[in-house]
C-alpha cells in the first residue's frame, strides 16, 4: 500500500467516523420520537453547560477547575440522561428496555456531550495560555447562547422542515427561556 493510498483511506475513515458520530446528514427524517429525544438532550445539555459557565470566574480558567466543571457537567449530564431515559422505559414498556434501547438513548444524548465540547476547548486554550481567560469564558458563554438561539433551526432540521423567519424567532424565545433557567440554576446553586 503506497503512502497516498494510506492518506486517502485514513481521511475516509476519519470522515466516516465523524459522520457517524455526529450524524451530520440524515438520509431520512428522524421519527417524531427520535427528534424529540435529540432536542430534549440538546436543550437539557445546553442549559446545564450554560449554568456551569455562569458559575465560573475568569481566574477559574487558570486552574483545572473550569475544565473539570465543564467536562464533569457534560459527562454526568450525559450519563444521567441516558440512565433516566432507560429507567423510564423500564417502567413504561419493560420489554423494550434492551441493550439496543440503551444505545439509542445514548445516541439521543449526543447533543448533551456536544454542548460541552466548545467550552471545554476554550477552557483548555485558556489553561495553557493561548487565550485570555476572561475572553475564553465570555466566548464559551456566547457559543452556548448561540447554540440555544439556533434551537428553532435545530427543531426544523430534525423534523425535516423548511427554515422560516418564525423558526429563528422561536429559537430566540427558547434561548431566552433557557438562559433564564441557567441563570436561576447558577443563582440557586452558585
Amino acid at each position: 500500500m503506497n503512502q497516498d493510498h494510506l492518506k486517502r483511506s485514513t481521511y475516509r475513515f476519519v470522515r466516516d467516523s465523524v459522520y457517524q458520530l455526529f450524524h451530520l446528514r440524515s438520509k431520512r427524517p428522524l421519527s417524531r420520537e427520535d427528534a424529540s429525544g435529540r432536542i430534549t438532550a440538546f436543550v437539557y445539555g445546553d442549559i446545564l453547560i450554560l449554568a456551569a459557565l455562569i458559575a465560573l470566574y475568569p481566574q477559574d480558567l487558570l486552574t483545572f477547575k473550569a475544565l473539570t466543571y465543564i467536562i464533569g457537567t457534560g459527562a454526568s449530564t450525559f450519563i444521567a440522561h441516558v440512565l433516566a431515559e432507560h429507567v423510564g422505559i423500564r417502567v413504561a414498556a419493560p420489554d423494550q428496555a434492551t441493550t439496543s434501547h440503551l444505545k439509542r438513548e445514548a445516541w439521543h444524548a449526543v447533543p448533551i456531550a456536544s454542548a460541552a465540547v466548545g467550552p471545554a476547548l476554550l477552557m483548555t486554550a485558556a489553561l495553557v495560555g493561548w487565550i485570555d481567560p476572561e475572553f475564553a469564558l465570555q466566548l464559551a458563554i456566547l457559543i452556548t447562547v448561540v447554540r440555544l438561539g439556533s434551537l428553532g433551526w435545530v427543531v426544523a432540521h430534525l423534523r425535516s422542515e423548511r427554515v422560516v423567519p418564525q423558526t429563528f424567532i422561536l429559537g430566540l424565545a427558547l434561548a431566552a427561556l433557557c438562559l433564564a433557567a441557567a441563570l436561576l440554576k447558577a443563582l440557586v446553586t452558585g
